[in-house]
């Protein structure tokens, strides 16, 4: 997915040589995604075909809606970010590893046991090369997850709870995407 989390990553591609997006698989058409992308980059790129080009590295830009449908294989894809929120499975998960993809980094929390949660600056020395499937946790987990780590790296702790409200759901969406009526 190319929401927000998407082109966020696409943005730190740009300013790392070490990454390069390869591929961008969305069911948004690509004048939009190029649209929001461009509104929030401050490096700019420009859209040419299927084309997203920033000046270091140009990504395909795919109209597709299942992980199935997208042949990783053919872009040389080390990794998948599945950003959509929505394939959240092992199975989800394994049909990017099927289609080409080296491992898959789940952005948001999984709904079956994956490889390995790794949340920077908590434990991202758990992560192992064999780990092929990966969550990244959430905000809110990553959240807590950092606040625990510095209280318990100087107190113990027994028991922890914590109660998160959110405002709005996944239909109330307060950022940018590409709608299905413009789709």
């Amino acid at each position: 997915g190319f929401c927000q989390t998407g082109r966020q990553l696409y943005q730190l591609a740009t300013e790392d040589a070490r990454l390069e997006v390869a591929a961008i698989s969305d069911v948004g058409r690509p004048e939009i995604l190029h649209h929001l992308v461009t509104r929030e980059m401050r490096a700019p790129c420009r859209l040419a075909g299927h084309h997203l080009d920033n000046g270091r590295f140009t990504t395909r830009m795919l109209r597709t809606d299942q992980p199935h449908e997208v042949p990783w294989d053919a872009f040389g894809v080390d990794a998948v970010v599945e950003a959509t929120g929505r394939f959240r499975t092992r199975a989800d998960m394994r049909a990017h590893l099927e289609n080409g993809a080296g491992r898959v980094v789940l952005s948001t929390l999984p709904v079956d046991h994956i490889d390995r949660m790794v949340i920077p600056g908590v434990n991202e020395d758990a992560a192992r090369h064999e780990d092929r499937m990966i969550c990244a946790g959430s905000g809110t987990t990553t959240a807590l997850a950092l606040l625990l780590k510095a209280l318990s790296d100087r107190f113990a702790i027994d028991v922890a709870s914590m109660t998160t409200v959110h405002a709005y759901t996944n239909d109330q969406s307060l950022q940018d995407y590409a709608a299905p009526a413009y789709r």
